[in-house]
This record gives structure tokens, sequence and C-alpha cells, in this order.
């Protein structure tokens, strides 16, 4: 298993931290899970499967 942080997150689906933030909010895109207390990260397959699944919508 893999995990990216929200920069890297943000950087793979061509978003700003701050999109990512909001779509997040708004139930658009998965949680992150704390990994800490303070540090959050992505599980990267789970971006992926997101990504796909926008590509799949778009056709």
């Amino acid at each position: 298993m893999q995990f990216l942080t929200p920069k890297a997150t943000a950087d793979k689906i061509a978003l700003s931290r701050s999109s990512l933030d909001r779509m997040v909010a708004a139930g658009r895109f998965p949680k992150p899970i704390h990994l800490t207390e303070r540090r959050l990260a992505y599980n990267a397959a789970v971006v992926e499967a997101w990504m796909a699944a926008q590509v799949e919508r778009a056709q």
C-alpha cells in the first residue's frame, strides 16, 4: 500500500490543494487517512480508482 501527501494527490489529479479540500468536503473525492494526529495522506490505490471512474464517467 502506498500513501500520497495532499499536495502529491492534488498534483496527480491536476487540481489545486484548495480544490481538493473542497471536493473532499463536498463528498466528491475520497477522504484522507490520518496517519498521525497531524498528518494526512491519501491511499494511492483509492486515488487511482477515483481517476479511473472519472475517465469512465466522461466517456
